[in-house]
């Protein structure tokens, strides 16, 4: 397990100085390695089938057609629902 992920998953900032600020203030550097990062991770969250060539990462048509290509049906989708149960909603 790398150290981003331990920083993820514990929530603690890299370095103390970014306590003090919130996530839209952290230098641009920082917001595109985190935002990278996070991109990066969800790519290997995705079983080995379908996930991306790393040639592509940094290709953002090249990778449209390769998700467009590998999770259609043949068909478009056009709505989402997201069943969700009334009485296991926190209130």
């Amino acid at each position: 397990m790398g150290i981003w992920r331990i920083v993820k998953d514990l929530k603690f900032p890299l370095h103390r100085s970014l306590l003090e600020l919130s996530v839209s203030e952290y230098p641009h550097t920082i917001n595109y390695v985190i935002k990278r990062r996070m991109q990066i991770d969800s790519y290997l969250e995705l079983p080995e089938d379908k996930r991306p060539p790393r040639s592509i990462w940094d290709k953002p048509s090249e990778l449209e057609e390769w998700f467009d290509r590998v999770f259609s049906d043949g068909s478009k989708q056009t709505e989402f629902s997201l069943p969700v149960k009334e009485d296991e909603i926190e209130r």
